[in-house]
């Protein structure tokens, strides 16, 4: 499929010829396709009086046709109560369900509005064969690079997530699926792993005071002001330590202007995931 870096993101109609849209991300095809809306059958001819023809006008000197402009993005059809990233973004309350897996050797998980309706996902990428069978077998992965994706409920990623090699701090990179950077979520100590910045441009924006025992997390601006937390029920850490089933939920206490609000979503949802240690302190 042929790139064109002018057209910018959207649904566009499949370029193989299938019936059906596919997501143009402003540089490439990806592979997240969904049916067309359903056509709106054309209203019934009038009838008209005959009427006596005109005279006929000379055609003036035909022109040439311009470029064909990219046909527009079909509007997406999202679940009731919204869709697209500003339905995770705008949300105040979202909950994580990261389901029990026997065997886990792609981690991906859902989350969901205060309804209950899945407003989005988050999946690993970037494993290959050799990755997933030594994360079947051992453990030694956990040390290794990984990465995430934060979707939207169509499936279309809007964040990417990625964490080096483990050296003393954990440190994971934010970006746009076009590979701009958002910015950096930090561990910034070493003994207690129980804080981290979160850095956009060199400049701290905001921090996160993290404590694992009782999985409660505060998220402060750069004013140290309050503007979300990260928690659980009872009900769930006992589902958790039973099944465990990892639930919790992430709250908006305050409006939160760009980039912190993105940077607080990616950190939030990638919790337990990038940023938990393991059981030897390492986070």
């Amino acid at each position: 499929m042929t790139d064109h870096p002018a057209v910018p993101q959207g649904w566009y109609q499949d370029p193989s010829g299938a019936a059906a849209l596919r997501w143009w991300d402003g540089a490439h095809w990806t592979e997240h396709t969904q049916a067309p809306p359903p056509q709106v059958p054309a209203p019934a001819p009038q009838q008209y009086a005959p009427q006596a023809p005109a005279q006929q006008q000379p055609y003036p000197p035909q022109q040439p046709y311009p470029p064909q402009a990219p046909q527009a993005p079909v509007q997406q059809q999202f679940p009731p109560g919204g869709g697209g990233p500003e339905a995770l973004l705008s949300a105040d309350v979202l909950a994580v369900n990261q389901d029990f897996k026997w065997v886990d050797i792609s981690t991906s998980y859902s989350v969901l509005d205060r309804k209950g309706i899945e407003v989005g996902s988050v999946a690993e990428t970037g494993q290959n064969a050799a990755r997933k069978v030594m994360r079947f077998v051992s453990t030694m992965d956990r040390y290794l690079s990984r990465k995430f994706e934060i979707r939207d409920a169509a499936g279309v990623p809007f964040l990417e997530l990625s964490r080096g090699t483990k050296v003393l701090k954990a440190k994971v990179q934010v970006a746009r699926p076009d590979g701009t950077p958002v910015g950096e979520i930090l561990q910034d100590r070493v003994v207690t792993f129980g804080s981290f910045d979160l850095v956009v441009g060199g400049a701290t924006i905001g921090h996160i005071q993290a404590s694992w025992s009782a999985f409660n997390f505060t998220f402060t601006d750069h004013t140290g002001t309050e503007v979300a937390r990260i928690g659980r029920s009872l009900l769930d850490r006992v589902l958790d330590v039973a099944f465990g089933a990892d639930y919790y939920y992430y709250e908006v206490l305050r409006p939160m202007a760009e980039p912190l609000r993105s940077m607080s979503l990616a950190a939030a949802l990638t919790m337990d995931t990038l940023l938990k240690p393991d059981k030897d302190g390492d986070a």
